[in-house]
Parts: C-alpha cells; structure tokens; sequence
C-alpha cells in the first residue's frame, strides 16, 4: 500500500504485537483488516516463526467488517488460478481466524479465547460513544488497545457528546485523546501513544492504551504528540488543574465537581449541560 504514513503506523502496530506477544502462552487478536490485510499477515507469519523457531503460542484472531461489499470481495480470491494474490485468502486459511460481516463490538470482545487480547480498533471514522467505550471490555484482562479515529467530522451527528464538549474548548485530536486517557486512568491502562497524522488526505489519530508489562517496559513504543490549544489554560495550583476556558469560566463547576456535588444538582446551579459536566469530570481525572 503506498501510503507511506499509514505503512509506518501498521509497521508500529506489527512492533507492538511483537513485543506484546513476548513470553506468552495464548493471545487473542481482534483487528478490522478492511482491504489491506498487512498486520493480519504479520500476525500470521509470527505466529508462524514462534511455532518453527522460537517458544509456540496458541493464537485466535478475530477478524470483523461492516461493509457488505467489502466483507464479500475479501472472501472470493482475485483469481483462482493464484489465490495467493489476494492475501485475506492466506490469512483466512486459518483455523484459528474468523471473519464475520459485523461492526466490532462487545461480543467481538467477549469471543476472545484468551485473557491476553492485542485490538487495533482501526474505526477511521468518527468517534462514537460505542467505539470509545470498547475500553471498558478492558477490565479483568491483559490488554493492548489501539483506536484510530477521523478528526475531521463532516456531521457530528454521532460524535460522543462529551468529546464534541471537549472539541469546544480545545481541539477534536485532543478531545479524542483526553476522553480515552479518562478512560484508561479509570481502569488503570497507560496511554503508550498518542498522535495525529495525516492519511490519504485526511487528519487522524491513533491512541495505544495498555496495562501489558511487556509493552509499558518498551520505551521505543512511547510517543505523543497531542496540545491543547489556545482556546484553554490550565493553571495548576496546589496540585489542582482548574480550567479557565475563554469562552466560559468554568472553575466555579469544576469546584462543585471535585466536592463530590451530584450532577444534577450542579448542571442546575450553574446552567450547564451534562456534556459539560461530564467534560470537567474527565479532566478532574487527567489532572490527578
């Protein structure tokens, strides 16, 4: 695929099941291949050379489409004569790989054999509240999650109301980026990357949040890039970060908030919304 960009963060996903895959006995992967099948191969050939040359594991990937379209191309081989030019043919051959015509979800999640499961979320589209909240299937388990999401939202119709909050007083990568972080503090994951980049003309970003020893002790993997704009100041004093916004001053909110004062009792008193309640929430969490 000539996307240089794009090559280069499947190339930093392949890096990181590598090093996630270290020493264990069984991994789950979930991936949505779309119609370049390059990590999927990857995971393959690993498994491959573990199995020939280095210490077995056993491997289930499940892999999920929701088009139609392209979930039905990706079964039928480009020719029947060589089929090895079609490379979800060689991927598919597997035993232990699944492909089904579905959007990736919690059951995705749940179908998982093993406890230590390596996901690229690889959405490209907008970020929804189901796609985001993927994070919660996290508990209980040994994990490395990637997202990728669109940051240039034609219709926001279906943008979580919290990160369109957050996208008012910052920007959309960072709101992104400071919604998953909330997350992950709560379940005690570590973002391992965050940035945004540029693919096929359109502005992304790409999060890694894991609670995998092999992954938090490899410092190579370890990049962000995301800033707040000038529409925020965060101002920290006595270990606090209260938020002065130029569009509202919301310190009063923040300070009922971190009070422990219910949400509606706040949202009333001060003629905010829950998006907004919520978005104060969150960074009350980022600035412990």
């Amino acid at each position: 695929m000539k996307n240089e960009v794009k090559n280069a963060i499947r190339h930093l996903v392949t890096k990181a099941y590598e090093v996630f895959a270290t020493n264990k006995s069984d991994v789950s992967v979930i991936s949505l291949p779309g119609s370049v099948w390059e990590f999927e191969t990857s995971v393959i050939n690993h498994k491959d050379y573990a199995d020939n040359f280095g210490k077995p594991y056993n491997l289930d990937m499940a892999l999920v489409e929701c088009d139609t379209k392209e979930y039905q191309n990706n079964l039928i081989p480009l020719s029947t004569l060589f089929p090895h030019n079609k490379v979800s043919a060689y991927v598919l051959s597997r035993d232990n790989v699944t492909y089904d015509n579905l959007y990736a979800n919690e059951g995705t999640v749940k179908k998982a054999k093993s406890n230590n499961i390596f996901a690229w979320f690889d959405f490209c589209g907008n970020p929804t509240t189901q796609n985001l909240n993927l994070v919660n299937t996290a508990i209980g388990k040994n994990v490395t999650y990637i997202f990728t999401f669109n940051t240039h939202w034609r219709c926001s119709t279906n943008v979580n109301e919290t990160v369109l909050k957050f996208a008012e007083y910052s920007n959309k990568p960072f709101a992104i980026h400071a919604y998953l972080k909330a997350l992950a503090d709560a379940l005690q994951l570590t973002v391992v990357w965050s940035f945004e980049y540029v693919s096929n003309q359109n502005p992304m970003i790409t999060v890694c949040l894991s609670n995998d020893a092999n992954i938090l002790a490899d410092s190579s993997l370890r990049y962000n890039n995301m800033k707040i704009d000038k529409k925020i100041n965060l101002v920290k004093s006595n270990k606090i970060t209260k938020i002065k916004t130029i569009k509202r001053d919301l310190s009063a909110v923040y300070t009922d908030v971190k009070a422990g004062i219910d949400k509606n009792t706040v949202c009333a008193k001060h003629n905010v919304t829950v998006g907004t309640f919520a978005a104060v929430k969150a960074w009350i969490t980022m600035g412990k």
